[in-house]
């Protein structure tokens, strides 16, 4: 089977990443040569043909991978919510259950139903800079510098990179707990493998052989595939979490210091993990820029509406049955609760989660390349692959040092919500509409007027109130 590629008038052929068939023979057609043709998109409107990408679509021949992507197709709607659910769905769904026991389950949900809202009208805000300045600026970086100021694009960048960074830690220290009763609960493992050394050298293994191909990738539809999947598995823990539930501690009802209300440091602590697990916003120019047909802001809305408040839904079953399930002794990560060889079921959601954290990881460590592409001053579709490659992997061995020997993954989750969450979550999205020009009472009206004020407010509160409780829950707090 042969497959037409283009090339461009330079005669640079088109990235690898975007090609989905590689395995296929290429026949390179020089752009010029290929006529303009009128044929329709995946919603069926008319559609000029005139790029690699798009004539990539109509020529490759493995129909497995033709019938996925006619049902996930490259930039689409359902791309999209994949790609947004998949890095949104990552550590927070383990630390859903202990954050519901932090909090209360009615305040959780409260937490849950605020924080979601949020999320999809910053990312609308997002996209309504993109709008607003032609979609001139691809990034955090660019679009801060641009608007704020010069050098701010350095610590608007620098926050994004930090937010990512700190996530993709957390996800190696979920990978961890992952691992401790597979290994720890096993007849069969030895004593070695079950203490803290052998837990880190298992890591470490998976860490080489899945995290780090997966993060050399420029383009984030490349992971789709994996999203799907991924999300997929999501779906099966959560619903093997309410039947375990179901079976054991939910028979039981409200016991011990079980609450649905908590107060002080506690409930504030927590409202930092419920912000952790919505912090999908550095992720947006990448998901905006590689829509098709057309990028617009109406198809990143529908998309962040319809991924959020789906993960929404799962946060609070993964959270209310997570925690009837084991109450008081609920950990940090959900994962730590469960004996995979006592119920097959478990198992198989281990090896699902497995798969989530890894494309969860790859997804978080995109703004992280982007900030270090834009202080390097490299671009991303001109830069050799070896760069790119040499890049991610020093970066993954610091992310890597790092997640095996934070203490807790809590901890590392409920720093990043609160220090930079605020900021990237509430503050960064409103401000860049604000400044893109043209925004005020008269032009947006009373109620994008007072929501975006409104979300600053809470920005600050996150960032002020959350870290404080969170490095005194974490470092002082001896209850």
């Amino acid at each position: 089977m042969s497959r037409e590629v283009t090339e461009d008038r330079q005669g640079s052929t088109l990235d690898e990443d975007d090609l989905y068939y590689p395995h296929e023979e290429v026949i390179i057609v020089k752009r010029e040569d290929i006529p303009k043709t009128k044929d329709t998109d995946d919603y069926g409107q008319p559609l000029e043909v005139d790029d690699a990408q798009e004539l990539t679509h109509r020529v490759y021949g493995n129909p497995v991978l033709r019938l996925f992507n006619r049902l996930v197709p490259y930039g689409g709607l359902v791309s999209n919510c994949f790609g947004l659910g998949s890095v949104t769905l990552g550590g927070g769904i383990i630390s859903m259950p202990s954050s519901f026991r932090t909090s209360g389950i009615i305040m959780a949900v409260i937490y849950l139903i605020v924080v979601t809202s949020i999320t999809v009208y910053t990312l609308y805000t997002i996209g309504k800079a993109i709008e607003k300045t032609n979609s001139t600026f691809r990034n955090f970086e660019d679009m801060g510098g641009a608007l704020f100021g010069h050098g701010w694009n350095y610590f608007v960048g620098f926050i994004v990179f930090l937010s990512s960074l700190g996530s993709a830690i957390g996800f190696v220290s979920a990978l961890g707990t992952l691992m401790t009763p597979i290994l720890k609960d096993s007849p069969h493992t030895s004593d070695y493998f079950k203490s803290d050394n052998g837990n880190h050298l298992v890591v470490t293994i998976l860490w080489a052989v899945i995290l780090v191909p997966i993060v050399i990738p420029k383009h984030i539809n490349t992971l789709r595939y994996v999203s799907v999947f991924a999300v997929c598995m999501v779906l099966y823990f959560v619903a093997t979490i309410i039947v375990h539930s179901s079976n054991n501690g939910l028979k039981e009802g409200m016991r011990g210091e079980m609450a649905y209300f908590t107060t002080g440091n506690q409930a504030i602590y927590a409202l930092s993990i419920f912000v952790f697990s919505y912090m999908c916003q550095g992720l947006t120019y990448s998901v905006y820029f590689e829509m098709r047909p057309k990028p617009n802001v109406r198809q990143l809305t529908v998309a962040s509406t319809i991924s959020m408040y789906a993960c929404m839904i799962l946060y609070i079953l993964a959270g209310v049955f997570g925690y009837f399930d084991f109450a008081d002794a609920t950990a940090d990560s959900i994962l730590e609760n469960f004996n995979p060889y006592a119920d097959p079921y478990m198992m198989v959601a281990y090896m699902g989660m497995l798969v989530k954290i890894c494309a969860a990881y790859a997804m978080n460590m995109i703004p992280i390349r982007n900030f270090l592409y834009h202080c390097l001053r490299w671009d991303l579709e001109t830069n050799p692959y070896w760069k790119q490659t040499v890049l991610m992997l020093i970066v993954s061995v610091v992310v890597l040092v790092a997640g095996l020997f934070i203490p807790s993954v809590n901890l590392a989750f409920g720093l990043v919500g609160s220090i930079t969450g605020g900021f990237v979550g509430f503050i960064f999205p409103v401000l860049f509409w604000m400044y893109a020009g043209d925004w005020s009472l008269k032009t947006v009206g009373f109620w994008h007027w007072i929501s975006c004020y409104l979300i600053i407010v809470c920005g600050v509160i996150a960032i002020v109130f959350g870290t404080i409780a969170t490095v005194y829950s974490s470092f002082f707090d001896t209850s």
